[in-house]
């Protein structure tokens, strides 16, 4: 056996640990689905201006990575990307969203949009909080 560090994105091998984590829910769990999701916010020129990453696993929309152009922030873009990845969500089954976010970042927009936090973790980055957040449907 031989244990290895690989500081690439997608080395070879990383497939088989997502594999092989997918399995055991699957036999835990049972056949839930796990649905990626990517949602996209395009200008008249047809650029990427915004958009959502994630996934419908485990019966709950997991948000991985949300971002709106600064300068199209406050203009309800991020609101309605959320309101149709949550919808996407809903109609594949999920109960709820999670995701997380940073007090440098988004927190009080989650928070209007009825996120609740559910964890913090201190000083990360130092001097600043990481948030783990959630929001329960119906």
């Amino acid at each position: 056996m031989q244990n290895e560090i690989l500081e690439e994105p997608s080395p070879p091998g990383a497939e088989d640990v997502t594999a092989g984590l997918r399995a055991h829910l699957f036999e835990r769990t049972g056949a839930l689905p796990w649905i990626p999701l990517t949602l996209l916010l395009r200008d008249n020129d047809n650029r990427v201006r915004g958009g959502i990453r994630g996934a419908i696993a485990l019966c709950w929309l997991q948000v991985d990575h949300f971002w709106v152009d600064e300068a199209l922030r406050g203009q309800g873009y991020g609101s309605r990307l959320l309101d149709m990845a949550e919808e996407a969500a809903r109609i594949h089954g999920a109960i709820g969203a999670q995701l997380t976010t940073s007090t440098f970042q988004a927190e009080g927009f989650y928070r209007k949009q009825g996120y609740a936090e559910i964890g913090r973790l201190k000083d990360r980055p130092p001097g600043h909080d990481r948030i783990w957040m959630a929001k329960r449907w119906g």
